[in-house]
């Protein structure tokens, strides 16, 4: 009895415009490279964890992380950092509160009453784009949208977005608040938008009520921030009887808005009892 042969066929390769040829691209976890939404309450831990950073990845062995800030708003001020930078007008004097005598202090970024009100805002984030520091953290994002909304209220000659016609403050918020970020993104870096959260109470059926937390930005920027990001981490502080616990959630649930695209971290992750904790925490979840 003879046995047929089956002839095994070889994939065919097909190809892009350009001839370029289509393959399977497996997935990338660097954490250089990542997008990434850390949302919470003010005081939660997010720039004191961005902060530490680096410190744990040297802790850790894990080469190239060094942030930088783009500072957009005063609450920076309990943490070292490097960001945003001008130079004080103390003549670097010891007793300064600003500067401690270095003769710098932190710069927030703010749009300008000139023709080009965010000049100064362009040219710190292509600076930033083009250095060696990464990842960039943008502190806050809600603060620079601010900024934003404020600066083409101001070339269109209006106090508030709801004022224009057809939407088109909001239209022009949202290409601006793009086009800012892709100033960053296109330079290969990984990016941390820290964020303030609001809270809804919505109702449920049968009359129960559930408070919802969401980060706090408007229109078309909100659902272009999410689908960016590859994770959108909930920084949170469960009160306890003999110590606060810090927690980072990173499941989606009724209440928190979150989210794990890659699937790297667990439901909750324990921020341990210092910043430098929280952030090795984080960066295990990427390297082991």
């Amino acid at each position: 009895m003879t046995t047929k042969k089956t002839k095994t066929k070889s994939p065919s390769v097909l190809f892009g415009p350009g001839g370029v040829p289509i393959v399977p691209m497996p997935p990338n976890y660097d954490f250089l490279n990542s997008k990434q939404i850390w949302q919470g309450p003010p005081k939660s831990g997010k720039t004191s964890t961005a902060a530490a950073l680096k410190p744990a990845a040297e802790k850790i062995g894990i080469e190239g992380i060094n942030p930088f800030f783009l500072i957009f708003e005063p609450g920076t001020g309990g943490v070292e950092i490097t960001g945003t930078s001008e130079e004080c007008g103390c003549g670097a004097k010891k007793s300064c509160e600003d500067c401690e005598g270095a003769g710098v202090k932190r710069k927030i970024l703010q749009a300008q009453a000139s023709p080009k009100p965010l000049s100064e805002i362009e040219e710190w984030f292509e600076w930033a784009g083009k250095s060696e520091y990464n990842p960039l953290v943008i502190d806050t994002t809600d603060a620079m949208y601010q900024q934003v909304s404020d600066a083409v209220c101001l070339g269109m000659g209006i106090r508030n977005p709801t004022q224009a016609d057809h939407g088109t403050a909001w239209v022009q918020i949202y290409d601006t608040m793009r086009e800012l970020i892709a100033t960053l993104s296109e330079m290969d870096k990984a990016l941390i938008f820290l964020m303030h959260v609001y809270y809804q109470e919505k109702r449920l059926k049968g009359g129960a009520t559930i408070t919802s937390a969401s980060f706090n930005v408007s229109g078309k920027t909100k659902p272009y921030l999410a689908g960016l990001a590859n994770q959108i981490l909930h920084f949170e502080i469960i009160p306890g009887k003999e110590e606060d616990k810090h927690i980072i959630t990173a499941k989606p649930t009724a209440g928190v808005e979150a989210g794990d695209h890659w699937g790297l971290f667990p439901d909750e992750l324990d921020r341990g009892k210092s910043p430098e904790d929280g952030a090795e925490a984080i960066l295990r979840c990427f390297y082991e």
